[in-house]
């Protein structure tokens, strides 16, 4: 610690030392700048005009007058300098004025600041622009403009009048019968003498009641009959917070519920014992889901008149809302006791059918808090705004945006080929697959299954599964030679030569050896060299039909292919110009490469933006770039229409965010070959950059 100290000490000495080296270098200049003054002017410089000698008496009185003459000058031109300013000051009260009666007081007080900045010497401005702030419960900056006006004009009666209203709403009663007094002392006018009579005998009554009440809460204080007499000063408060209720009633019919629950605050806030205030803001506070001060609000009133039926209906609603049944029940039957009207009564009672229903049934009760309406309940937490000093001097984290790599799919360990190498899903299958029924399904390619590779090629269990059956009295046929049944396979099928007799015999032979097989060993080993050639042979045979059946399904499915696209659905010229976007995009998924660049080629000239429309997507985006780029610049084709038209459609800019790294250099080489050909503008380069590129 001792070093550490001895540190700060050494840091405190030397930022003296550094401030008292600079106050030395000030006051160097501060000498340096006066000595400056101090020498005389140079020969072409202007002499400052002396008086005449004093026995002249012409050159004295002329003088004189000259000097009177320019006084007045200088008087004049400040004045009306003065004039202007107040003239420009007294146009932007005005328009306060009006703003402030309409209700608009931040715009109000934005108006009279403006004022008070062009001239800042008039009482009235900061006056006026304190009834703003008191109005908007902003007290701090009222009574400050208060203390300024009157330092600006102290005889000004207004200032004096706002700042005991602005004490008196601050519950500091003491200081505003202190401004009352002075009012009393200052003014001379009987209406606000007599207003600022009733308000200090209002002030002073509060004060006595305070102070004969001290020890003793306000809740707890009897509330007088309803046949007695109210105290005149009294009725008067009362009266004065009655304007504030009719206020928040207006409010509350246009649902303006914050201003309401504000006015109804003031009424609460100048006569706190009237039960129908209460309920009023509890209303307010049931529309904005502040729910705790709803029920509060009900409470206070039912305390203040036990026999003012609507409190208990709305803490009925917020018991019922937070799942307390049996309370909500209670409130509702003495909500029916209490009101006089057949419609409230029928509410009221199918209320009270369904909350007995509710404490009747097993269901568990709500949560004490409705998660939905915790928003209303909860504080709003501001950010911290720390000094320069206490931030974090890292650097943010510049992050790159690549094109995002296609993670590999691998299934049962086999790793799928990307998306571009699969093969497509024929659109018969996607027909069948939906129950297509439009009229536009195609023909289903036949596709033949070769299950051969699941056996073994000597194996016979395959020829026998697929074999015709076969009896013991049919007799074995002689092969002829293992070259012929090759041949018969692999030359192409006609009306006189067919495969199925050689496989018939082929299972015939291999059915009568099974049976000669299991009739005993003695037969098998007694023709070996038979045996083995007849494997050998059947082996030939068996690997003639593999290679037969691997060939055939290819050529049926280049048939069904064949079929499934028939060139009389592919048009073969180009088509005309389309009259919709759905036409535009039904043509070009119908075209080949070559009809797209001719078929594009013809649209030059054509409000592309309006036919791309709103349905233009990313893989549509790159089509467009991949035929400019890679059709249009060979031939020496015209792009920058089309790209104009790009550029101006409403997606673009979320488009060009999904453009690949193939799509990007597309866009570079087409602006490369348009600044070479000098087809477009600059600006229109740039433009055509900045969507797409940057």
């Amino acid at each position: 610690m001792d070093t550490i100290e001895s540190q700060l000490a050494v840091r405190n000495k030397c930022e003296q030392m550094q401030k008292s080296i600079k106050e030395l270098y000030e006051w160097e200049e501060q000498m340096k700048s006066a000595n400056i003054a101090k020498v005389q002017p140079a020969d072409n410089s202007e002499k400052k005009a002396l008086p005449p000698v004093r026995s002249d008496v012409k050159a004295m009185s002329k003088f004189s007058e000259d000097v009177a003459s320019l006084e007045k000058q200088d008087e004049a031109e400040s004045e009306s300098a003065k004039k202007k300013m107040l003239a420009d000051a007294e146009i932007l009260k005005e328009r306060g004025n009006k703003q402030c009666k309409l209700g608009n007081y931040q715009e109000a007080i934005e108006l009279y600041t403006q004022a008070i900045e062009t001239y800042g010497d008039n009482a009235a401005y900061y006056s006026n622009r304190a009834l703003c702030y008191m109005n908007l419960d902003l007290f701090d900056e009222c009574l400050a403009d208060c203390s300024t006006s009157i330092e600006k004009d102290p005889k000004y009666v207004k200032a004096y009048y706002r700042r005991m209203q602005a004490y008196e709403r601050l519950g500091e009663s003491e200081k505003a019968a202190a401004e009352c007094r002075q009012i009393l002392q200052l003014s001379q006018d009987e209406s606000e003498l007599n207003a600022t009579k009733r308000d200090l005998a209002r002030i002073e009554k509060r004060l006595s009641d305070a102070n004969s009440q001290k020890g003793a809460s306000s809740p707890g204080k009897e509330k007088p009959p309803k046949g007695a007499k109210m105290d005149p000063m009294l009725a008067l408060v009362k009266q004065e917070a009655d304007k504030y209720k009719e206020l928040g009633n207006k409010h509350l019919a246009r649902k303006d519920f914050e201003k309401a629950e504000r006015s109804y605050s003031k009424a609460i806030s100048l006569f706190g014992d009237e039960a129908i205030y209460y309920t009023n803001r509890s209303l307010c506070y049931w529309n904005l889901k502040d729910y705790d001060k709803c029920l509060a609000d009900c409470n206070k009133a039912i305390q203040l008149d036990e026999s003012y039926f609507r409190p208990y209906y709305r803490r009925m609603q917020v018991r019922e809302l937070r799942g307390a049944y049996q309370s909500a029940v209670e409130d509702c039957r003495k909500f029916i006791e209490l009101t006089k009207d057949d419609k409230q009564k029928q509410t009221a009672e199918k209320d009270l059918q369904r909350l007995e229903r509710l404490v009747k049934s097993e269901q568990p009760a709500k949560q004490a808090f409705v998660w939905s309406e915790i928003k209303k309940n909860a504080k709003l937490i501001k950010f911290i705004q720390k000094p320069p000093h206490l931030r974090s001097k890292k650097p943010l984290t510049r992050i790159p945006i690549k094109d995002v790599i296609p993670c590999p799919i691998a299934i049962d360990s086999r790793v799928l080929p990307p998306p571009s190498q699969r093969k497509s899903i024929p659109d018969a299958a996607i027909d069948k697959m939906f129950n297509n029924n439009t009229g536009e399904r195609l023909v289903e390619p036949k596709e033949e299954i070769n299950l051969e590779h699941l056996f073994p090629a000597h194996s016979n269990k395959l020829r026998n599964l697929f074999s015709p059956p076969t009896t013991p009295t049919e007799q074995r046929k002689p092969i002829t030679a293992p070259a012929a049944p090759a041949a018969a396979v692999v030359s192409p099928p006609n009306k006189t030569t067919t495969p199925v007799p050689v496989a018939t015999a082929v299972t015939k032979e291999s059915t009568n050896a099974n049976s000669k097989a299991k009739e005993g060993k003695s037969a098998s080993t007694a023709q070996p060299a038979q045996s083995t050639q007849n494997k050998i042979e059947k082996n030939k045979i068996n690997q003639g039909n593999q290679d037969s059946n691997e060939k055939r399904p290819k050529k049926v499915a280049t048939f069904a292919a064949a079929a499934a696209q028939p060139p009389s659905m592919r048009p073969t010229t180009i088509p005309g110009a389309p009259k919709s976007s759905a036409q535009f995009y039904t043509t070009w998924s119908g075209l080949d490469e070559d009809l797209r660049y001719l078929y594009l080629k013809s649209l030059s000239g054509k409000p592309m933006n309006t036919l791309l429309g709103a349905s233009l997507s990313s893989e549509m985006l790159s089509e467009l770039l991949h035929i400019l780029h890679k059709r249009f610049i060979p031939d020496r084709a015209e792009v920058s229409h089309v790209l104009k038209e790009i550029v101006q459609n409403e997606s673009i800019n979320i488009l060009s965010l999904m453009m690949n790294k193939t799509d990007r250099d597309a866009v570079a080489a087409l602006l490369k070959y348009m600044e070479a050909n000098n087809s477009a503008t600059k600006e229109d380069l740039d433009r055509i950059r900045h969507k797409l590129i940057s």
